[in-house]
């Protein structure tokens, strides 16, 4: 039942998949962890949009072994609509199993065996990835069943908090600092708080998401978080890492 349902969930986006430029394709040999892979020929491919637990890090290798049932030994398909390779070398692709047309990324969100992530210069299928995410996140499935990945409130984004996070929250306060918009998510003055720069509300703006009409509204955010003097901050690049709510 499972495999029958990541195949049907992998059949909505092949419109979608289908219309990104195609990458070269090959047999994946090795699985280095939940969101990367070896592939013959074509080298080390990392999965664009999904972030998936590694090194120590709790479920890290569950999310390897739901990669490796779904790719290893397997002929895969790379699609590439955005930048092509890393800083690290990497190819950055989504990617389709051939024989099932399985869509990677798609399955191991489904499971719960990745969070999307997407970057302002790599984030083709983004509103298919959250939707797949949010099945997994409802059901608890996999990751979403751990403290460590549960999506927080800002108040429960401590003041040391860093890398991935998601969060949700009302954006209490909105202002422009030197050319950025701050999202501030709590009432006192040093709190968690989002940030987009300059160089990204035009493409807010483009992506019906202006800025200025965030205030007021629930959503939910995803990005790193890093702390500063005056809270934890969470940069905002791209319009794909904001969800609006209901009853925003």
């Amino acid at each position: 039942m499972i495999a029958a349902a990541i195949l049907l969930a992998g059949c909505g986006a092949d419109a979608a998949l289908d219309a990104l430029p195609a990458g070269g394709r090959g047999r994946v040999t090795e699985i280095q962890a939940g969101d990367s892979l070896i592939l013959a020929p074509g080298g080390l491919v990392r999965l664009a949009g999904v972030e998936a637990p590694k090194g120590e890090e709790p479920y890290a290798v569950e999310a390897r072994a739901a990669l490796a049932r779904l790719a290893l030994g397997h002929e895969i398909e790379l699609l590439q609509g955005g930048e092509r390779q890393d800083a690290r070398g990497r190819i950055l692709a989504q990617a389709r199993e051939t024989g099932r047309r399985t869509w990677l990324q798609g399955a191991l969100l489904r499971q719960g065996a990745a969070r999307v992530r997407t970057y302002p210069d790599n984030r083709a299928l983004a509103r298919a990835m959250l939707e797949e995410e949010a099945k997994a996140r409802t059901a608890r499935r996999g990751l979403w069943a751990l403290p460590a990945y549960q999506v927080r409130l800002p108040q429960e984004v401590g003041p040391d908090q860093r890398g991935f996070v998601v969060v949700e929250g009302r954006v209490r306060r909105l202002w422009r600092d030197r050319g950025r918009v701050v999202l501030a998510f709590e009432d006192r003055s040093v709190g968690f708080a989002a940030e987009i720069p300059f160089v990204a509300q035009d493409d807010f703006s483009a992506g019906g998401m202006e800025p200025a009409t965030l205030a007021g509204r629930l959503i939910r955010v995803r990005g790193v978080v890093s702390p500063t003097p005056e809270g934890p901050r969470l940069w905002l690049d791209h319009p794909e890492q904001v969800e609006p709510l209901a009853g925003s």
